[in-house]
């Protein structure tokens, strides 16, 4: 006889699909007020966990199924003769469906008349435990926490059994609920731990009407924000954190042993000004001077120990955050004369970029991609024009290509000589996002280079390139238009290489 466990929440459906599994002549388990809702209904073959295990529930209900009789018969490989003689010898039995959904912490978490101890009482352990422990086997038990899946369960368990496919979108289920279950009780705790905003609460979100935390990720490794040494100044806010996160994406682009002295600063998750240099400070004040309006209040980010030169220059306007791999001492004690100036030490800056996840919630959901780390292999462009880039158009070409991923999408970036002199991110159109980028650029357009996050569909971009004097373009290339952007850029005598791989930002 197979046997279903059931305990949930929502309510939903659970007596009309413990009703077919008992048709299907399964035995079911429940608890507390699902089975007390089972047994209202004429249920049969049902009984209570505590019966089937032998251990009361107790602790005014912590306690009724973390037991070895539930996980055992949960978790054990029916393909397994070891697996299957340690349940023999320990009267394990198999169980073959969990249908458990979880304690309602959200409602309860966004309820204010709730205190914190009903909060902390609303928060799973053995629904989380269940369903994951079912999800980790799905090929012998089936996990169900969403009521909309009960008909077709039932339909396929009438066919024969629970399809592997549906098994293994069952466990998806689950761990998109177990996930954003944690996710949710994290920012509960980091808002109201002692002394929170040094474990987590930040002030505000984007703007003053919205809470907001910060939930460490103990599994990131490599060269860290969130856990960088801060050496002065106030807490971060949201959107420091924000307009960090991007500088120091990009300063991390320029880690490598053979990679110049990089500097950039940052307004509003976008770079106003980004140099190389021969040193940091040639690189800061290249950066700072392409545009001085734009860099107040601004972010920076440094790829090499921040020296006293550079200090001096960071401290003679006002910024908000400096971040480099170290500071040497005479340069921290001038930019702690700045008292609220975020100093920041990132630990394991030489590692470089390294994977990562990156979220964004959605209504109904969190979308969830690899970083975009990736950079094209610069020593073999393809050279679609007769006209090639020279040694020094292409040192700017990958120097704008780094740039150019930071910027939001639609994006263009002009790079002359190490230095970005003009930007155009966010716009519906490319072609408006190379008129403001050679807009900024003005005169010193002539002889640069420039780079675009995605292929140009026509010619018209690479005319308003031509007419500023642009001399190289770095493009993903793979436009229906290809041929035509092409032979415009060979007319007007521009170098164009290809990255093969788009960079978008949203």
């Amino acid at each position: 006889m197979k046997t279903a466990l059931l305990s949930v929440s929502d309510k939903t459906g659970v007596v009309e699909f413990a009703q077919s599994l008992e048709r299907l002549g399964y035995r079911l388990l429940s608890t507390g007020g699902t089975f007390k809702a089972l047994q209202a209904a004429g249920v049969g073959n049902l009984m209570e966990v505590a019966d089937f295990t032998g251990f009361p529930e107790g602790l005014e209900g912590r306690i009724k199924t973390l037991t070895p009789e539930i996980f055992g018969g949960i978790l054990n490989l029916r393909n397994n003769a070891e697996h299957q003689k340690f349940c023999t010898d320990n009267k394990i039995e198999n169980i073959d469906i969990v249908c458990v959904n979880l304690y309602p912490f959200k409602a309860t978490y966004e309820d204010a008349a709730k205190t914190f101890e009903d909060k902390v009482e609303n928060i799973d352990i053995g629904g989380p435990s269940m369903i994951r422990a079912a999800a980790k086997n799905y090929e012998f038990c089936a996990s169900v926490v969403d009521p909309t899946d009960y008909p077709r369960l039932i339909a396929e368990l009438e066919q024969g059994d629970i399809r592997l496919e549906t098994r293994k979108e069952l466990a998806t289920k689950v761990f998109e609920m177990t996930a954003h279950y944690d996710l949710l009780i994290a920012k509960f705790w980091a808002e109201t731990t002692k002394d929170s905003e040094a474990k987590g609460q930040l002030r505000y979100g984007e703007n003053p009407h919205q809470g907001a935390a910060t939930l460490v990720d103990p599994f990131a490794h490599g060269p860290l924000l969130v856990g960088a040494k801060q050496l002065n100044g106030k807490p971060l806010s949201y959107n420091n954190f924000g307009d960090s996160a991007g500088a120091l994406e990009l300063a991390l682009s320029f880690a490598g042993e053979q990679d110049p002295a990089f500097a950039a600063i940052i307004k509003h998750a976008t770079p106003c000004g980004a140099a190389i240099g021969e040193n940091i400070s040639e690189a800061f004040k290249k950066a700072y001077e392409a545009d001085s309006l734009s860099a107040f209040g601004g972010v920076i980010a440094l790829n090499r120990t921040c020296d006293l030169a550079t200090a001096q220059q960071i401290v003679s306007f006002f910024n908000e955050i400096v971040m480099a791999p170290a500071f040497d001492a005479d340069a921290l004690e001038i930019l702690k004369t700045k008292k609220n100036l975020r100093v920041l030490e990132i630990p394991n800056f030489t590692a470089g970029q390294t994977r990562d996840l990156v979220l964004k919630r959605v209504r109904g959901g969190t979308l969830a991609q690899e970083a975009d780390i990736a950079l094209p292999d610069f020593a073999n462009l393809e050279v679609p024009t007769s006209t090639k880039p020279t040694d020094a158009q292409m040192q700017d070409l990958m120097a704008a290509w780094k740039m150019v991923k930071i910027v939001k999408s639609n994006a263009i970036v002009v790079v002359k000589d190490g230095v970005m002199i003009g930007k155009g991110g966010g716009q519906t159109s490319r072609v408006e996002a190379m008129e403001i980028a050679l807009g900024h650029a003005g005169e010193n357009a002539q002889g640069a280079v420039i780079a675009s996050d995605a292929f140009f569909p026509f010619p018209d971009s690479v005319e308003a390139a031509g007419a500023a004097g642009i001399a190289a373009i770095i493009q993903p290339g793979g436009a229906m238009g290809d041929k035509d952007v092409f032979a415009k850029c060979d007319e007007l005598g521009i170098a164009t290489v290809l990255t093969k791989m788009r960079a978008f930002l949203h």
